[in-house]
């Protein structure tokens, strides 16, 4: 027999590693990265689904306003470089989705360290600069090893501080 749920999970993920899905190009200035996000919810929106997964951390660095993580490269064009006005992506899309009817989750890359994508280099406050002993290098990859006690710590102090910040609907962790 086939059960069908009252309520349907229809959501995209938008992908912010090496531009793949938001924004279009490292430091894309904010009121066209706004206009982008803009663009993506008014989609969602049209296509009928009911919420949009962000990535928020793709390799240690941060799609949102932290004290812990770097500003993203794939944000601003240089790890830990803030964005040209200040604004909080993160903040921006959960209002935007909220105020049309979507629910917004975070996605959480939590080990990853570096993509091969990536061009700068690591800022002061992430984590291959602060705990190296943490990372380790794997292919053309870098990673935080999940073996680690203090990795696991770390990435959890990081989720835990932006669920107790935002508004989030759900976690997804990739």
């Amino acid at each position: 027999m086939l059960f069908r749920s009252a309520r349907e999970f229809r959501a995209a993920w938008v992908a912010t590693v090496a531009n793949i899905d938001w924004p279009s190009r490292p430091g894309l200035p904010t009121i066209l990265a706004r206009a982008e996000l803009d663009s993506i919810v008014a989609r969602a929106v049209q296509l009928k689904l009911n919420a949009l997964v962000f990535q928020v951390r793709p390799a240690g660095d941060a799609m949102y306003r932290s004290a812990r993580e770097p500003w993203s490269e794939w944000l601003t064009g240089a790890q830990g470089r803030p964005p040209d006005q200040d604004w909080d992506p993160l903040q921006y899309l959960i209002e935007r989705c909220h105020r049309d009817g979507l629910q917004l989750h975070a996605w959480f890359n939590p080990f990853r360290a570096s993509h091969p994508s990536g061009k700068s280099k690591p800022a002061r406050n992430h984590v291959r600069s602060r705990l190296p002993s943490l990372c380790v290098k794997y292919g053309s990859y870098v990673w935080m090893d999940p073996g680690n006690p203090r990795a696991a710590a770390w990435s959890l102090d990081v989720i835990l501080d932006v669920v107790r910040r935002y508004d989030l609907d759900g976690i997804h962790i990739d």
